[in-house]
C-alpha cells in the first residue's frame, strides 16, 4: 500500500526542488498518482509565489513529465491559488483559463498595511504579531473574524477542488496565545464555514505539515474540527503541503490515526482522471 499527495511546492515557487525529483520520488514509494501545486502568481511582489512569466514554463514542465512517466506514474496539474478579499482569487486573476486538473484555494493574505504591502500571516511569529498590531490594533478576534470570512467568501466565489490549511490562523497560537478554540464565537466561525463549503462541494484536505514542521505538532485542520467535518459528510483527503521530496508523504501515519479515531474509512483521491473515495489503513490507501 501507498498514498498520493496533491500539494507539493516546486522551484517554480518556494519549493526546495524541480518537479521531476518530485515524482521520482513518488515512483520511489510507489505513489499510483502524485499532483503538483505550486504557489500561483499574485498582482504584487512575493518572495514564495510563482512569477506570472513562470506560469507557461511551469504548465510545460508538468506536461512533459506525464509524457515521460506514462505508465509508471499518474501526474496532475495543479495550483494553490490565493484569495485576497476584494482583488484576487481564480476568477479574478484568470488563471480560471488554464488547463489544471485541480486546484487548491488558500487563504495567506488578510488586509493591508500602512505602508500598502499586503499582510501575509503565514509567516515568522514576529511578523505575523507586528502585522496584527498595525492593522488590527491587537483585535485578533477581528483579523481571525476576517480570515474566515475570506475562506467562505473563496468557496463561494472561486468554489476550488480542495480548501487548503482551512484552519492555518491558528499556526502561531502556540506561541504567544491568542485564541481558544472553544470559544463560541470562533466555534461558530467554523461552523459556517464547514457549512458553505458543505453547499458548495469542496474538498477539505487534511494538511498534515504542521505536524511534521511545527513545534509542538499541529494538524490542519485539528481534530475537532475534523469531527465536524466528518459529521457534515465533508469529503477529506491527506496533503502534505512538501517543499521537498522527502516530505511527499510525511506525518500521513500519524494523520491516519486520528482520522480513523474519528470515524473516516475513506480518503478522496485522484486517479484515472476522475476524483474517488477510497479506504485506507495507517499505512496507506487501499487501492
Amino acid at each position: 500500500m501507498s498514498w498520493v499527495n496533491y500539494h507539493s511546492h516546486s522551484l517554480y515557487c518556494d519549493g526546495k526542488a524541480n518537479p521531476n525529483d518530485f515524482v521520482k520520488q513518488a515512483v520511489k514509494l510507489g505513489f499510483p498518482a502524485w499532483g503538483c501545486s505550486s504557489h500561483a502568481p499574485v498582482p504584487f511582489a512575493s518572495r514564495w509565489n510563482m512569477p506570472s512569466d513562470k506560469l507557461p514554463e511551469y504548465m510545460e514542465e508538468l506536461n512533459r513529465i506525464i509524457a515521460d512517466y506514462s505508465g509508471k506514474i499518474q501526474v496532475y496539474k495543479g495550483l494553490e491559488i490565493d484569495y485576497i478579499e476584494g482583488l484576487w482569487g481564480y476568477h479574478r486573476s484568470s488563471l480560471d483559463k488554464i488547463p489544471l486538473d485541480y486546484t487548491i484555494g488558500s487563504v495567506h493574505y488578510i488586509g493591508q498595511l500602512p505602508d500598502g504591502s499586503h499582510f501575509c500571516f503565514d509567516g515568522q511569529p514576529e511578523a505575523f504579531f507586528s502585522g496584527i498590531e498595525l492593522l488590527y490594533h491587537n483585535d485578533f478576534r477581528k483579523a481571525v473574524t476576517a480570515y474566515y470570512h475570506a475562506v467562505i467568501r473563496m468557496t463561494e466565489v472561486d468554489n476550488p477542488d480542495i480548501i487548503g490549511h482551512m484552519d492555518k490562523i491558528k499556526m502561531h497560537n502556540t506561541f504567544r496565545p491568542y485564541l481558544n478554540e472553544e470559544d463560541p464565537w470562533y466555534v461558530g466561525l467554523v461552523e459556517e464555514t464547514l457549512e458553505v463549503i458543505r453547499q458548495k462541494g469542496s474538498m477539505v484536505e487534511v494538511n498534515t505539515r504542521g505536524l511534521y514542521k511545527h513545534t509542538p505538532p499541529l494538524l490542519y485542520p485539528g481534530k475537532w474540527v475534523l469531527e465536524r467535518i466528518h459529521r457534515k459528510k465533508i469529503p477529506v483527503l491527506l496533503n502534505s503541503d512538501a517543499h521537498h521530496p522527502d516530505e511527499i508523504a510525511s506525518g500521513f501515519t500519524q494523520a491516519a490515526e486520528i482520522l480513523q479515531e474519528i470515524g473516516f474509512n475513506s480518503l478522496r483521491v485522484l486517479v484515472d482522471g476522475s476524483w474517488q473515495d477510497k479506504g485506507f489503513t495507517k499505512t496507506g490507501l487501499l487501492l
